[in-house]
Formats: C-alpha cells, structure tokens, sequence
C-alpha cells in the first residue's frame, strides 16, 4: 500500500491540513464535525423597483401645510439567497489496525454565504394627506409702477355740429361808387308804313223809303285793320359807367395767444388775435375799459376743463345771449367766442356761450 498525503485547505480562515498514513481499512462514518464560522456576508443585492407614484391629487387652495401622510408599507422582502456550497468533506481517515476508528476528519469550512437577494418593490405610496385650510389672505401689495402709455387710439367720430351762433354784427357798408354817365339813347326806329285799307264792304240794298224817322239807322261795320310795319332797329348801347371802389377787407385771424391760468384780462395786443385759455380750474377772462375802439374784435377760445366766464371791467358793459347777460360762458372745452366792440367801452359778445 503506498503513502497518502490529503491536504484540506479551508477558505475561512486559512488552514492547511496535511494528513500523511498508510491506507488503512476504512473507518466508520465519523461525528459530524463543528459547523465551521459563518462565511462573511455577500454584496448587497441590487435595490428593488421603485413602486409606482399614486396619482397626484387636486392642488388644494394654498393654505397650511397638510399633515405628512402615513408612510407606505416596506415592500416585502427578497428571497433569501441561496446557500453556498458545502465544503468539501475531509478525507476519511485511514482504517485504524485491528479495527480501531480512525480520527475523524475535520469538518470542511462552511461555504461562503450567497449573495443577498434582491430588495423587494417598494410599497406603494400612501394616500395624500388632506389639503389644510386655507391661510388667510396676505396684505395686498403696492401697487405696481403705471405701465406705458398705449398707442393713441383712433380718432372718434366727429361730434355733431354745434348749434350755429348768432350772426356777428354787420360791418360798414363800403362807399358806394360813382354812378357811370348815362348811355346815350338810340335813334328811335322809323315808323313802318301804315298797312293798306281794308276793303268797303258791300252796301246794303236801300229799303223803301219809310216814314220820316226820328231814330239813326244802324252805322256800316269798321273795315279790317291794316298789318303792323316792321319795327325800327334798336339804338346803339350806352358805355358801361365805372366800377365802384371795393369796400375795405375784413381783417384775418393775426395769431395766437396761449393763457393757462385762471384770470386773465384782455390787451390791445389780443385784437384779431385768438386767445386760449386752459387750466382744469374756472378762468375769469376780463374784458378791460379804455382800450379797445369801436369794430376791434378778440377770439377767445376754452382749451381745457376749467369752464370760462367772461367778466366786465370798471366802466364796461357786456351784452350777450348768455343766461347771464353782462357774464356770459363758454359753454364747453373747445367752445369759443368773439368779442366785438361796438362803442366806446360797449362789447357784444357772440359765439358757443351759455
């Protein structure tokens, strides 16, 4: 019989075992050796499925935070990874002589563990808690700076045309012109020839001579009438007397003067001038004595929302159609007005008033 040598190495810790006999008979089964240490514990196994989201619920009002709502279950756990092998049993021990047991082999290491199952799905999410009340409503905030302008809009419709005011006074009539000398008169037209006679009618046969009467007898009919001649031609036309000289111009509008406060009392320079009074407070316009002559005339015209009243000054009189006779208004924004002086100190005031 030859020599046997068996050398057993564990995995954990490292041992080696070498046996050296001569090979006996074999022995009985020997005691189950110690369970050797448990083999060090595999990788974690990859983590499982990330369970599905429940549906997200209706965004409540913005109010307190909601209680966190119960955790969802632990997903189960993963199977348990299968065991490692076992390790390989030891030699049986030679047959001790004469029949004596043989000692027995050492238990082979235990197998390492296997690797950790796979973590079971998560669970799914638990229901969301529910929506807390609304908060209460925070201080409004400033208000924000005012944006731009927006591009103009189109331009209205035109408004009906106000009621036509009174006729200004009629002007000086210009000087009348020379009469032209008269045209010399015509030769008058020969006198046609006097038509032909008619012709005598027939005499009446003579009645029979009656008794002297005391009565006419009756007057023969009148012969026709003879044609009218022809008339004389038409005497020459007498020369055209020279035109007349024209009457003086009206004066235009001389320009303008812009007035934005709430009085203002008339000068010579607004003669033929427009004055235009604009604030979005009542406007006092005096109209002055002593300056203005008789036919000077000024425009005066409202630009804005203060409504103008025309007042009269130490001396002067105002007449007008306004419900105020001596402190006529301008009825509206952009209504306008003439002052017109008639006399010395004496103004008629004519236009959009009230």
């Amino acid at each position: 019989m030859s020599d046997t040598i068996i050398v057993v190495e564990s995995i954990t810790p490292q041992v080696s075992v070498t046996f050296s006999a001569d090979q006996g008979p074999q022995g009985g089964q020997g005691a189950t050796g110690a369970t050797g240490p448990a083999g060090a514990t595999g990788p974690q196994g990859p983590t499982g499925a990330t369970g599905a989201i429940g549906a997200t619920g209706d965004t409540g009002a913005t109010g307190d935070t909601g209680a966190t709502g119960a955790t969802g279950d632990t997903g189960a756990t993963g199977n348990t990874g299968p065991t490692g092998p076992t390790g390989s049993t030891g030699a049986t021990g030679p047959t001790g002589p004469a029949g004596a047991t043989g000692a027995t082999g050492a238990t082979g290491a235990t197998g390492s563990t296997g690797p950790t199952g796979d973590t079971g799905a998560t669970g799914p999410t638990g229901a969301t808690g529910a929506t807390g009340s609304t908060g209460a409503t925070g201080p409004t905030g400033p208000t924000g700076a005012t944006g731009d302008t927006g591009p103009q809009g189109p331009t209205g419709a035109t408004g009906s045309t106000g009621a036509t005011g009174d006729t200004g006074a009629t002007g000086p009539t210009g000087p009348t012109g020379d009469i032209g000398p008269t045209g010399a008169t015509g030769d008058t037209g020969a006198v046609g020839p006097t038509g032909p006679t008619g012709a005598t009618g027939d005499t009446g046969p003579t009645g029979p001579t009656g008794a002297d009467s005391t009565v006419p007898g009756p007057t023969g009919p009148t012969g026709a009438t003879g044609d009218t001649g022809p008339t004389g031609p038409t005497g020459a036309t007498g020369d055209t007397g020279p035109t007349g000289s024209t009457g003086a111009t009206g004066n235009n509008l001389v320009g303008f003067n812009i007035q934005t406060g709430t009085t203002y009392t008339l000068v010579i320079g607004d003669k033929d001038n427009l004055v235009t009074a604009n604030n979005a407070s009542a406007i006092t316009v005096t109209v002055p004595p002593s300056v203005f002559s008789a036919n000077d005339q000024v425009h005066v015209a409202q630009y804005g929302a203060g409504q103008v009243t025309f007042a009269q000054g130490a001396g002067v009189t105002i007449n007008s159609t306004g419900a105020t006779t001596t402190a006529p208004k301008l009825r509206t924004n952009k209504s306008a007005a003439t002052v017109i002086c008639t006399a010395s100190n004496t103004f008629l005031i004519v236009g959009d008033i009230s």
